[in-house]
């Protein structure tokens, strides 16, 4: 696979640290932790699949969004803390500016 791609490195990078906070979220909002380690899971996914294929370039953006989406509501409940949700955003949009270049790169 094209694991050599830093876009994928990056988010390999972004779900180790993801799976470190949501290791800490209540079990009451179980559906919150599934979704967004879910949502995190397939943007690596597309990411692969976007190596062979760039139509799912796009998907990747709206995966990424939907992550931020679930992190602010965990931030909102106090899940985690606003020093891990700026880190993580962070993370987010660096793979974003990398997928949007990604996208630019292809259309040239």
């Amino acid at each position: 696979m094209k694991d050599n791609l830093k876009v994928i490195t990056n988010i390999k990078k972004t779900i180790l640290y993801l799976d470190k906070i949501i290791i800490n979220m209540p079990n009451s909002d179980i559906v919150l932790k599934d979704n967004l380690k879910k949502a995190m899971y397939n943007v690596l996914e597309y990411a692969y699949m976007a190596s062979l294929d760039s139509k799912y370039k796009l998907f990747i953006i709206s995966k990424i969004k939907m992550v931020d989406f679930y992190l602010k509501i965990s931030f909102e409940k106090k899940y985690i803390s606003y020093k891990k949700y700026e880190r993580v955003s962070n993370y987010l949009l660096e793979i974003l500016k990398m997928v949007y270049g990604w996208l630019n790169y292809e259309k040239v």
